[in-house]
């Protein structure tokens, strides 16, 4: 499986040149998609898409439409994928629980009193959140009671991380992906789970205003949504180095590559 092809090339690279660096190769790009934010789904085998309007779309791993839900909430603007379906988010501070059938599980809520301008959001393997906002540029993680447990500030990082739109996480190398819009670097931003920037690549060769990410963990495969450009464009990659000892969870592996 992938996890363990990637410890033997990252340590066979890092013995030969002492660092490596993330590798990312273009694979294809669906046009007329807009993409603002996307989540993997192993339950599902697919990825969730949000588009800023009260819709989601499921798609496949290969970029066909499976399912397309009425959210009931006025614009999507961040989500994620729990064990029971779907935190949704307006980026206004409003949180909703969906299944995925389009469900909703709870009331809205809020999630915690610091959030307003959710542009990305991922639930991580312990159950805490990262999230992206850009006013101010800021990752956080956030616990599941709402309590900051990490603030980090982007426009402190080298090179600045000005306008951060989505996150994911590798659950093999622990690394977190950012990708910065236009009005940043338009690029993907690797992060060590303490802020520390592993590597920084450009997409604007693939597109223009890069607003989602998501990663099939066990493939490698990498989706970066574009708003401005209306396009997903689709990724293999392989993280610069491994910030953890054992892999988090993952889910069940996806029957599709």
């Amino acid at each position: 499986m992938r996890g363990k092809l990637m410890s033997a090339l990252v340590a066979i690279a890092t013995s030969q040149i002492g660092a490596v660096q993330a590798d990312i190769f273009h694979r294809e790009t669906l046009q007329n998609f807009r993409a603002v934010s996307i989540a993997y789904d192993a339950q599902v085998c697919g990825i969730w898409i949000a588009n800023e309007s009260s819709e989601i779309v499921l798609l496949s791993t290969f970029g066909k439409e499976l399912r397309r839900l009425d959210t009931k909430m006025s614009s999507v603007r961040s989500l994620t994928v729990e064990r029971d379906g779907l935190l949704i988010a307006n980026g206004w501070g409003e949180f909703r629980r969906l299944d995925r059938d389009g469900r909703a599980i709870d009331q809205p809520f809020r999630l915690s009193d610091t959030l307003f301008d959710t542009e990305g959001l991922h639930k991580d393997a312990d159950g805490s959140f990262l999230v992206v906002e850009d006013d101010p540029s800021r990752l956080m993680r956030i616990a599941p009671d709402g309590s900051v447990l990490m603030e980090l500030f982007g426009d402190t990082f080298d090179p600045p991380m000005t306008e951060p739109q989505g996150v994911t996480r590798d659950p093999y190398s622990g690394n977190i992906l950012v990708v910065d819009d236009n009005e940043g670097l338009n690029s993907l931003f690797e992060l060590a789970p303490d802020g520390r920037v592993l590597s920084v690549h450009p997409l604007s060769a693939y597109g223009v205003d890069a607003e989602g990410v998501a990663l099939q963990p066990e493939t490698g495969t990498l989706y970066v949504g574009f708003d401005s450009g209306q396009a997903l464009a689709i990724f293999d990659w392989m993280p610069t180095e491994r910030t953890i000892d054992t892999p988090l969870e993952r889910g069940p592996d996806c029957a599709y590559s």
